[in-house]
């Protein structure tokens, strides 16, 4: 099996090294996407310029990391200088869109939920997000059936609430 990780953000302390291990552990050839020009990892696929309409064929798993830029993106709220990352935003939806509508494998971790939740991508659908009272209501207010879990699996779709080797290899071997 083929994975690609979707970089925008590496801010938050794991969040790719921690998806990229999951990945690998369960014997998935893992390549990594950029769509930030300042993501510090190594990457396969510069995506802070064009994006292809084929990008995602041949994966069968796509994981979304959005760190804090996540966050910020999916409350509106003003993002601190230090963390702001220069994300090519139309690519990143345009990929979370094919990968949820493809009925790929998709990850989303952490505020991820929410950003795709707004972009009404988990409407009517059940999902976890990282615990802040922000970003559970854009879930609710988007349709989306908030659990409190560490994962939750619902169809081709996996949320976390928080990003560990453990809770993503027991998610994906479900």
């Amino acid at each position: 099996m083929k994975a690609l990780i979707i970089v925008a953000d590496t801010s938050y302390e794991g969040e790719y090294s921690m998806t990229v291990q999951a990945l690998r552990q369960l014997g998935m050839e893992v390549s990594t996407g950029l769509v930030s020009k300042i993501a510090n990892v190594n990457f396969n696929i510069d995506l802070t310029d064009k994006l292809s309409e084929d990008v995602l064929n041949g994966y069968d798993v796509v994981a979304f990391i959005g760190g804090y830029w996540a966050y910020y993106a999916a409350t509106g709220k003003e993002m601190p200088g230090r963390i702001k990352p220069m994300v090519n935003r139309e690519a990143f939806e345009k990929l979370l869109t094919q990968s949820i509508g493809s009925g790929k494998k998709t990850i989303l971790p952490l505020a991820t939920p929410a950003y795709a939740a707004k972009l009404g991508l988990l409407k009517g659908r059940k999902a976890t997000v990282y615990p802040t009272t922000d970003l559970i209501s854009i879930l609710r207010s988007n349709g989306v059936d908030y659990v409190n879990e560490d994962f939750v699996a619902d169809g081709n779709v996996i949320t976390l609430k928080k990003m560990s080797v453990e809770f993503l290899t027991k998610a994906l071997s479900k």
